[in-house]
C-alpha cells in the first residue's frame, strides 16, 4: 500500500530528534510570524514611510542578514550549530522587541538590522541547514528539510488572515508581542533539546587552522558551487527589487489591504506547506535538478501573471504556483549543496553562498521602490522576471545532479 504524506512525515520525524526538535521551533514561529510577514509592510508605510524608505529598511536587512549568514556559517563550523542556532533566535526576538517599540518608520532600521542578523528571514539559516542535513542519512536530506519546513508552512497558514483581520480591527501591537513570546519559548526549547551533530574532531581542526587559512575560507569560492553562485547572485538582486517589497507595492499601488494581503499569504503557504512533504520525497528519489528548473518555470508564470494583472483574484491564485516555486527550490537547492561539501566546511559554505549574493542585493530593495515610483508596479517584476529566466539557463547548463565532495 502507498504511503500518504502524512505516514511519510511520521517517517521522517522518527529519524531524528534534531528534525523533531526543529520541526516544533519551526511550528512555533510560524504560527506568530505568520502573522507578522503580512503585516509589518503595511505598518512601516503607516507610520509614515514612502517605498524607497521602506526599500532601505529592506535594504539594512540585507546587509545584516549577509553578515549574519557569513558569521553564523563561521562560527557554526568552529563552535558547533547548537549555540549558533539559539543566538540567531534570540537576534530575532529582539527584532521583535524594535518592532513592538517602534513610533515612526525610522525605528525599523532596529528591526531590520536585528533580524537580517538572525539570517533566518526569509532565507535559510547555515547552521539549520548543516544540522538538519547531519542528522540523517544523505538519502533523506530533501524529506527531511521539508518535514522540517512544512510543519512551519501550516502553522503559517492557519494565521496569516488572522493577522490581517488583527491589523485592521484591532492594531498591530498584539502581533509583535506574540512574535516575542514565541522566541523567547524557542530560545529555551532549542537550548534544551537540540544535539550537536558537529563532531568534536572537526572543531579541533578548526580551531588549530593558521589565521591565514581562515581567512582565504572566508573569502573563496568553492570550484565545485560556482554554478551556485551565479544563480544566486541573480536571484538575490531581482528579488530584493521585487518580491522583498511586494506587500507594500500592492498596498500602495494597488490599493489590496491587510485582509487581502493575509488571504494571499494564506493560500501562498497552503501551497507550499501541502506540496513541501511530496516534493521533498520526489526529489529524494528521482533527483534535485529537475525541481530547481521546475521551480524556476513556476516563477515565470508569477512574474507574467504580476505584470499582465492587476486584479487581486489573478494574484490570488499566482500564489498557489509561487508558493510550488519555493517547495521546490529551498529542499533540492540545501541537498545539491551538502552533496559538494564536508562537513567540516558545510556550514561556512553555506553562509558564504547566502552572504556574497546579499552584498550585491542590499541595494536593491530601494532600487526597486524607485522604479516603482519612476515607471510603476510593473518594473521591479520586470527585473525579477529577466534573472529567473537567467537563472533558468545556467541551472540548465551548469548544475549536475551529483558531484564529489571537494
Amino acid at each position: 500500500m502507498a504511503k500518504t504524506g502524512f505516514d511519510r512525515m511520521k517517517v521522517a520525524l522518527s529519524l531524528s530528534e534534531n528534525v523533531r526538535a526543529m520541526a516544533i521551533r519551526s511550528l512555533v514561529t510560524e504560527l506568530f510570524f505568520g502573522m507578522f510577514y503580512v503585516v509589518w509592510q503595511p505598518y512601516v508605510i503607516e507610520l509614515g514611510a514612502t517605498l524607497p524608505q521602506l526599500g532601505l529598511v529592506q535594504g539594512i536587512m540585507i546587509l545584516f542578514a549577509a553578515a549574519g549568514s557569513l558569521l553564523w556559517g563561521r562560527l557554526s563550523d568552529v563552535w558547533g550549530r547548537k549555540p549558533v542556532i539559539v543566538a540567531s533566535i534570540f537576534c530575532r526576538l529582539i527584532a521583535g522587541v524594535f518592532a513592538l517599540a517602534a513610533q515612526n518608520w525610522v525605528h525599523f532600521i532596529g528591526f531590520g538590522a536585528f533580524m537580517g542578523l538572525s539570517a533566518t528571514w526569509q532565507q535559510t539559516n547555515p547552521a539549520e541547514s548543516s544540522l538538519i542535513a547531519e542528522s540523517v542519512e544523505s538519502s533523506r536530506v530533501g524529506t527531511a528539510i521539508s518535514v522540517y519546513m512544512s510543519i512551519g508552512l501550516m502553522a503559517s497558514i492557519t494565521t496569516a488572515s488572522l493577522g490581517g483581520y488583527l491589523a485592521l480591527n484591532q492594531g498591530y501591537w498584539i502581533i509583535f508581542l506574540s512574535c516575542i513570546a514565541g522566541e523567547l519559548f524557542n530560545t529555551f526549547f532549542v537550548s534544551m533539546k537540540l544535539n550537536e551533530t558537529l563532531e568534536r574532531n572537526s572543531v579541533i581542526a578548526k580551531s588549530n587552522g593558521t589565521t591565514r587559512t581562515g581567512l582565504m575560507d572566508l573569502v573563496s569560492l568553492e570550484s565545485t558551487l560556482i554554478p551556485f553562485y551565479a544563480i544566486n547572485f541573480i536571484g538575490s538582486f531581482s528579488y530584493g527589487a521585487s518580491n522583498s517589497i511586494l506587500y507594500a507595492l500592492l498596498v500602495d499601488g494597488l490599493g489590496f489591504n491587510t485582509v487581502q494581503l493575509g488571504i494571499m499569504s494564506t493560500l501562498f503557504g497552503l501551497s507550499w506547506g501541502l506540496s513541501q512533504l511530496p516534493i521533498g520525497w520526489l526529489m529524494d528519489r528521482y533527483g534535485r535538478k529537475t525541481f530547481l528548473l521546475l521551480s524556476e518555470v513556476a516563477n515565470v508564470i508569477v512574474m507574467v501573471g504580476y505584470i499582465s494583472s492587476r486584479e487581486f483574484p489573478v494574484f490570488l491564485i499566482l500564489q498557489i504556483f509561487s508558493g510550488l516555486a519555493h517547495a521546490m527550490w529551498i529542499p533540492a537547492h540545501i541537498a545539491l549543496v551538502a552533496e559538494r561539501i564536508p562537513a567540516a566546511k558545510r556550514s561556512l559554505a553555506m553562509g558564504k553562498l547566502s552572504t556574497f549574493p546579499l552584498l550585491l542585493a542590499i541595494p536593491a530593495p530601494y532600487l526597486g521602490g524607485l522604479l516603482y515610483e519612476s515607471f510603476g508596479f510593473s518594473a521591479p517584476m520586470m527585473v525579477r522576471l529577466a534573472s529567473v529566466l537567467c537563472s533558468l539557463v545556467v541551472i540548465f547548463i551548469f548544475i549536475n545532479e551529483k558531484a564529489k565532495s571537494v
